[in-house]
């Protein structure tokens, strides 16, 4: 008993010396409706949404009670069903392939939160006709929009220095694309 005790003890002993900011708290995943989603240090990041949501689609702002930061990897992969998709203020990060393969995506309005655009974010959205990419997004990703076929007109704001590699490789119905001189790095095949 007097072991278990010791040892409890000194686990307190060594959180209370850890500065909080070091310290994360992460929550199992949870579901609301098509999502699933963890929260973690009062943040929610959407982690998977079930592929039969269909048509028009606004992202919550709160999942678990709190503010949806997050699209995390993946998570919206093959929802061939979605046409569009209106993202929360909340968001500040578009994860890794988050709508990669969402064949019948037409729009997606993104918000002046998102400051991060993953790798293949927006990867093979056949459907995918024009894209607006907000201020304040620095650098658009390897293959962010990679295969877009429909895709034909980009807007890129003064605030983005760099577009990865691929970016916009086989968009072949490309016809408009605005940079700006921000830009310093342009990626292979962009």
């Amino acid at each position: 008993m007097k072991r278990i005790l010791l040892l409890v003890l000194a686990i307190v002993l060594v959180l209370s010396v850890i500065p909080a900011g070091l310290l994360k708290i992460t929550a199992n995943a949870a579901t609301s409706g098509y999502y699933t989603y963890t929260v973690s240090n009062g943040e929610a990041t959407i982690t998977d949404c079930e592929t039969s949501i269909s048509g028009a689609v606004t992202i919550p702002d709160i999942l678990g009670g709190c503010p949806v930061a997050v699209i995390g990897e993946s998570a919206f992969e093959n929802c061939t069903n979605l046409t569009s998709v209106i993202i929360g203020d909340s968001v500040t990060d578009i994860g890794r392939y988050a709508f990669y393969g969402c064949t019948s995506l037409t729009s997606v309005t993104i918000p002046d939160s998102v400051t991060s655009l993953g790798d293949s974010a927006f990867r093979d959205c056949t459907s995918l006709t024009s894209v607006i990419i907000p201020d304040s997004v620095t650098r658009i990703s390897i293959r962010a929009f990679y295969g877009c076929t429909s895709l034909t007109s980009v807007i890129i704001p003064d605030s983005v220095t760099s577009i990865g590699h691929y970016a916009f490789e086989g968009c072949t119905s490309l016809t408009s694309v605005t940079i700006p001189d921000s830009v310093i790095h342009i990626g292979e095949s962009a």
